[in-house]
Formats: C-alpha cells, sequence, structure tokens
C-alpha cells in the first residue's frame, strides 16, 4: 500500500510513502525495510493521496482507530477499556502469587501450563499421595509434601479468584459510566466505587479468598 504523510490542516501530502508494509499513528515500515518516523508532532497518516481533514478522519476510524482515541465513540472507548484491563488481568493472573509452605517461602507463576501441573499435582495427593514432584520459580523441582501441594493450590485458587473478580467489578464500572474523562481514569488497581468494593469484599469473605491482591496461603 502507498500511504501519504500530511501536516495538519493542509490538503496535499507533505511525503508519499511507497510499498508500505506497516504503521501506526508516527511510523511506516515499508517492504523492503525502511522505516519512515518517528514523525514530527502535527503530522499524520492517510492512504488517501488528496484529502480533506474530514476524509482523513474517516481513513483514521477505518485502518487505525486505536491510534486516534480521540476520534472514537463512547461506546468504542468502553470496548477498548474492557479489553485493556481484561489483558491487564489475565497478566497479573499469569505473574502468580507467593506461598508459604512448610520448607520457606517463595513464589509460583499461573501460567496456563502452570495451572495444569498444579492441578495435576493436586488431584495426585488428593488420591493419597504423600507428595509430587513441583517447584517455585527460580528453584530446583523436588518432591513436595502433600500439604505443601494443597497450600500451592489454595493460594493459586484465592489469587486467580481475586483478580477476576476484581476485573469483573471493574468492567460493571467501565459499562456505567457516561464520559470519557471518567472511563480514561478507570485503570487496572484502581480503588472501586463503593459500592462494587462492598461487593467485592462481600463475594470474596463468603468464599474465604483474601480481600486484596498478592494474598498467600500457608501450611
Amino acid at each position: 500500500m502507498n500511504l501519504y504523510l500530511y501536516k495538519l490542516g493542509t490538503a496535499v501530502p507533505a511525503l508519499a510513502i511507497e510499498n508500505a508494509a506497516s504503521y501506526t499513528a508516527d511510523r511506516a515500515i515499508t517492504e523492503d525495510g525502511t522505516v519512515y518516523g518517528p514523525f514530527e508532532e502535527g503530522y499524520e497518516l492517510s492512504g488517501l493521496e488528496d484529502c480533506s481533514e474530514t476524509l482523513r478522519a474517516k481513513w483514521r476510524r477505518e485502518h487505525c482507530l486505536a491510534d486516534y482515541p480521540e476520534l472514537m465513540t463512547l461506546a468504542e472507548r468502553r470496548a477498548a477499556k474492557l479489553a485493556e484491563l481484561s489483558a491487564t488481568c489475565g497478566a497479573a493472573i499469569t505473574a502468580g502469587c507467593d506461598v508459604t509452605l512448610s520448607g520457606g517461602s517463595g513464589h509460583i507463576s499461573l501460567t496456563a501450563e502452570d495451572q495444569i501441573n498444579l492441578s495435576t499435582a493436586t488431584a495426585a495427593v488428593e488420591q493419597g499421595a504423600s507428595g509430587y514432584p513441583y517447584h517455585l520459580d527460580g528453584q530446583l523441582c523436588a518432591i513436595f509434601p502433600a500439604a505443601d501441594i494443597l497450600a500451592c493450590a489454595r493460594a493459586a485458587t484465592a489469587h486467580k479468584l481475586y483478580h477476576t473478580t476484581y476485573y469483573n467489578h471493574l468492567a460493571a464500572w467501565v459499562r456505567r459510566v457516561e464520559t470519557a474523562e471518567e472511563l480514561a481514569a478507570i485503570t487496572y488497581g484502581a480503588a472501586l466505587p463503593e459500592d462494587l468494593e462492598d461487593n467485592m469484599a462481600a463475594i470474596l469473605a463468603a468464599s474465604g479468598a483474601p480481600a486484596a491482591a498478592g494474598g498467600t496461603a500457608d501450611v
């Protein structure tokens, strides 16, 4: 594709970029690897060789809306915010949690593979095994006593429950705000509005999970 770099307020491109393979709001890379950008402030890309501000805004909405949040409707901003928060929640879960075991403390990661491995270990000890191979992050694999395996499982469950519940309440907050400014203020880790905070605390209390992220499970 060919792209054109415009100075804001003008209808004639300042630069034509031929055979662009990829681009963002302030950079373009051609098929032969040539990099254009970062562009100076006040310049923007378009796929149209001769266009007005209105046509360029239409092109931005159709091709790279994520780079121009000011063009998004409130509904589009909500969808983008939910996707952002969901990704952060997933990363927080995967990062794992601390555990305190019979032989000391450490950290366990909770990637999808880690969760499967921990479920396998938990099932084995629940069926009567006195121990099972496992490891803390950065440590050598060892036979963990059954009580330690169950402690890891409890910590993982509480950690995942906290973050999924928190995300659910953040999502409810996102869906009810009425302005872009309110929406922009919602970030992962932000304190919830009082009613949502109380509801989340009640859910976690009923489940027996810690009321804050990063809780540990002891033997």
